[in-house]
């Protein structure tokens, strides 16, 4: 049962990864994450060899092994970065990557080619049941211990990184698209908290766990658990199509600074066209329409409306559903909710809530 969750944890990432390539055709943020399920899988096939005990073969994969551990996170970090449209592909990734390349080196160098391979296979055996017991290997043991305290700053450092990035990038979405909600990268906090699990296993797998046979199994599934998670994030990145952001106009001189003028005009266009029932409506169409341009258009809607451009829109969507309600109670709630604009019925249903108060289901009973 042990031989096949080890060989579950590589295998499954490794043929997601030859399947999101596949599915890539010009979507860099998937390339990005397909060499992420690919790193995962050499960690893991590395993982495999170190439980089974098999040291002979390990001793060849330590330093890379130490290396790749070190890319997760940041490889995960560039395809969401990429994703939300924050990262462009430059020099500046590799700062990132410094972490890995430079234990993959001092590993190497102090460790590799400094001792024999029957040396190397002999402190693989005992090294965590006779901490510096032995001089040779004491400051491999010391660099071990430092990678142990990287591994846990990355953690802190990118969890927060995307807590933040996926805090502004929903706004953003908010601002430009009127369903904005599908358009949200909804596993992302739970990614986000799933990270700081993985950061916890990480610690007690590298520090904690001393290699006995009495804890052999346990080490096991808080490793496939890892890489489960791992399953899902390429899973989940499989299924999440490229998004679009527009970028921010430069600003244009304006005749005034009058928003409420300009607020009035964004509601004449919305109102008057009915543009609220596109579901596909942007802001940049309705500034268009209105003859200003996104950044005013936003500006006006956030000091007169004081919420953002998806609220905006969908609470005239709601007043729409709500007299198609009241006019034709036997209608169901998909057709509603698509001929008010709403991208699901879902939405539909969360947008009730939000501006009225009350269900729509509620307000069908009351009708019938």
């Amino acid at each position: 049962m042990e031989q096949i969750v080890l060989i579950a944890s590589f295998l499954v990432p490794l043929v997601l990864s030859a399947v999101i390539f596949y599915n890539a055709r010009g979507n860099t943020s998937k390339k990005i994450l397909s060499l992420s399920m690919l790193n995962a899988a050499a960690v893991f096939i590395a993982n495999y060899y170190y439980f089974i005990r098999d040291f002979e073969v390990y001793t060849f994969m330590h330093s890379a092994h130490v290396a790749l551990v070190l890319f997760i996170y940041p490889s995960l970090y560039f395809y969401l970065e990429h994703l939300t449209g924050r990262l462009n592909l430059s020099k500046k990734m590799l700062i990132h990557l410094i972490p890995g390349f430079l234990f993959f080196i001092l590993y190497f160098l102090s460790f590799d080619i400094k001792f024999s391979h029957a040396e190397r296979t002999d402190f693989l055996n005992t090294y965590r049941n006779e901490l510096f017991a032995n001089e040779e290997f004491r400051f491999i043991e010391w660099i071990r211990i430092i990678n142990v305290a990287v591994i846990v700053l990355q953690v802190i450092y990118y969890s927060t990184a995307i807590f933040i990035e996926s805090h502004r990038y929903n706004m953003r979405v908010k601002n430009e698209f009127s369903n904005a909600e599908s358009l949200q990268i909804k596993w992302l906090s739970w990614f986000n908290m799933a990270l700081i699990a993985v950061a916890i296993l990480s610690v007690l797998f590298y520090v904690v766990n001393p290699f006995s046979d009495a804890n052999n199994t346990l080490l096991i599934v808080s490793m496939f658990a890892m890489s489960v998670f791992i399953w899902l994030i390429g899973i989940w990145g499989n299924a999440q199509s490229a998004i679009k952001l527009p970028c921010e106009e430069a600003p244009e001189p304006r005749p005034d600074n009058n928003y409420e003028t300009l607020y009035a005009k964004l509601l004449e266009s919305l109102i008057t066209e009915k543009l609220y029932l596109k579901p596909d409506l942007t802001l940049s169409e309705l500034a268009r329409t209105s003859g200003t341009n996104r950044t005013y258009a936003s500006q006006a809607i956030n000091a007169i409306y004081k919420g953002n451009f998806s609220s905006f829109v969908n609470a005239y969507r709601v007043k729409a559903a709500e007299t198609l309600l009241k006019e034709s109670p036997d209608l169901n709630m998909e057709i509603i909710a698509e001929q008010s604009g709403f991208g699901s019925v879902l939405t539909l249903e969360r947008n009730f809530v939000k501006h009225i108060g009350i269900s729509p289901g509620k307000i069908k009973k009351s009708l019938v």
